[in-house]
């Protein structure tokens, strides 16, 4: 970076005299100066040599000083070079056109040398700052991508982009930083935001529809800056509202080509910098950003988006009650009378129970679900006969995690309850489960798919059920196989000397249940003696 007083003044003139004596006033105080008689020439020596300021008049023979100041704006790469026009006419309009083309400054003829050596020297410094500023940021920026880059990716979205936008308040001068996401629906909502007023804040604030729309349709062309000391417009959140800035830049952040989420970054008024610096700084800053945002968390949005979007589709469901309650008959092999009933839930759109369920804890409706079929079965078990048990199908989490609201719901009716733990999985603190079950007010619990798997056997070992079910598999064709009719006695024998009852599950022919009761298995269900059915036809 040059010193002033070393520095290299370009003078475009077609007169000679008057540049010849501009370029020796220069020289005497002592800068390089390079001379041009038009244009053309100007924009040469510019391409080719090291310029550091331009003093140029503003009507030249082959293109005027406005036309030079634009080109070298836009095509010669040179976009903060100072310009210095000379005016003949000093008319409000050249001097406005001349601004909006973008001159740093004017003098009118005749020129006086001492004050265009005090602006050049003026003008010289303020580069050399903004070059040192534009330095600065750069190596602040660098920093910042480092640490962004070095960020291991979390499973909480909101946790990630905290981390983010502390990272970027912390180590530059942005007076509001914000990540937001997309959401299912189209619109956008706060991850987390920074404000000097607020400081570090994880959000959930969503922005106006409308307001979200045409950041969303900008983001599609890639990042922008705004300076909103010209216009009023913004993110359009509280957060932005309050933090009163007058710049800003977003970009997107993606995940893969899926466009994600926002970044914002935003400054108060800021002296001594030119707007085009400064959009220049942030929008660099916001690209740079995004991109690492976009490597190590644009997927963990992503799949936040898609969970809440499954979260909204269970939701749906749930809340329109697209379920409903049939009952499938466990009868007395001895007697054939129906001894207590299983309650079934059936979902609207035919999805399977274990699926449907299984969805719903994914999405963290587990608990809801579960709960619902329980009540909707409570209810409408209030019509079978009195004396048999009515057998719910319950996940081992619920009664862990939720026993409180597990007994409200089954309410008076828990002591003809049966609980039927459905997960066939092993689980991991039986004492746990063992103290919440005691204080259920149930009749007992069963175990499902005895038989079929160390889980099921586990929990036979572990909590000394009431009820076992024989898993279909074991059932199917037991009364021509002696390897299931070996192991089903076995677990017949279990069941006698812990006081637990038998249920042959998927009966389906008279040859199967004659051989279950030949085996001493007291209770039966399947196709056999009921399919499953509503209340009114249970």
């Amino acid at each position: 970076m040059s010193e002033p007083a070393a520095a290299s003044i370009l003078v475009i003139d077609d007169e000679a005299p008057l540049r010849e004596i501009i370029a020796r006033a220069l020289q005497r105080a002592g800068f390089q100066a390079l001379t041009a008689e038009n244009g053309g020439e100007g924009l040469t020596i510019v391409a080719s040599q090291h310029v550091d300021l331009v003093v140029c008049d503003i009507a030249l023979p082959d293109i005027s000083g406005l036309e030079l100041v634009s080109a070298l704006r836009v095509r010669a790469g040179r976009p903060t070079l100072p310009v210095i026009l000379i005016t003949g006419s000093g008319g409000h309009d050249s001097v406005l056109r001349g601004l909006a083309a973008g001159a740093d400054d004017f003098l009118q003829k005749p020129v006086r040398l001492e004050e265009l050596v005090a602006r050049v020297r003026t003008h010289l410094r303020a580069q050399d700052e903004w070059i040192r500023v534009a330095a600065a940021e750069l190596e602040v920026r660098s920093r910042i991508v480092q640490a962004l880059g070095a960020l291991r990716a979390a499973s909480d979205p909101e946790e990630m982009a905290e981390t983010v936008v502390r990272e970027i308040a912390d180590r530059s001068s942005a007076d509001f930083v914000s990540v937001l996401q997309v959401t299912p629906d189209g619109t956008l909502q706060e991850l987390a935001t920074f404000t000097p007023a607020e400081g570090v804040r994880r959000g959930a604030r969503l922005l106006p529809p409308e307001t979200a729309r045409q950041l969303l349709q900008r983001a599609s062309s890639g990042p922008w800056v705004e300076d909103l000391r010209r216009r009023v417009t913004g993110p359009g959140s509280p957060s932005f509202e309050r933090a009163d800035l007058s710049m800003y830049a977003s970009a997107p952040i993606h995940a893969g080509s899926e466009l994600v989420g926002l970044l914002s970054i935003g400054i108060s008024a800021r002296g001594g910098n030119p707007a085009p610096q400064l959009q220049a700084r942030l929008l660099a800053g916001a690209s740079d950003y995004s991109n690492v945002l976009s490597a190590v968390a644009g997927r963990a949005i992503a799949d936040r988006r898609d969970l809440a979007t499954e979260r909204l589709r269970l939701g749906r469901i749930l809340d329109a009650g697209a379920h409903h309650i049939v009952f499938q008959p466990i009868v007395s092999l001895a007697t054939g009378e129906h001894a207590g009933y299983e309650a079934l839930t059936r979902f609207a759109d035919d999805e399977r129970p274990d699926r449907r369920f299984a969805e719903a804890w994914a999405a963290s409706l587990g608990p809801d679900f579960e709960l619902a079929a329980v009540k909707r079965a409570v209810e409408a078990s209030a019509s079978l006969p009195a004396d048999a048990f009515v057998s719910l199908n319950v996940s081992p989490r619920l009664i862990t995690e939720h026993a409180d609201r597990l007994a409200r719901s089954l309410g008076r009716a828990g002591d003809r309850v049966i609980l039927e733990l459905t997960e066939n999985v092993p689980i991991d603190d039986y004492a746990a489960i063992r103290e919440q079950l005691a204080a259920l007010n149930i009749r007992g619990i069963a175990v499902d798919d005895a038989g079929a798997g160390y889980a099921g056997l586990r929990h036979m070992l572990e909590l000394r059920p009431a009820y076992a079910k024989l898993d279909m598999s074991l059932v199917r064709g037991i009364d021509t196989d002696a390897v299931r009719q070996a192991m089903a006695a076995g677990l017949q024998y279990f069941a006698l000397r812990t006081g637990c009852q038998l249920i042959g599950e998927g009966v389906e022919s008279e040859a199967e249940a004659a051989m279950l009761r030949r085996l001493g298995v007291e209770l039966a269900q399947g196709f056999l003696f009921g399919r499953p059915a509503a209340v009114d036809a249970a």
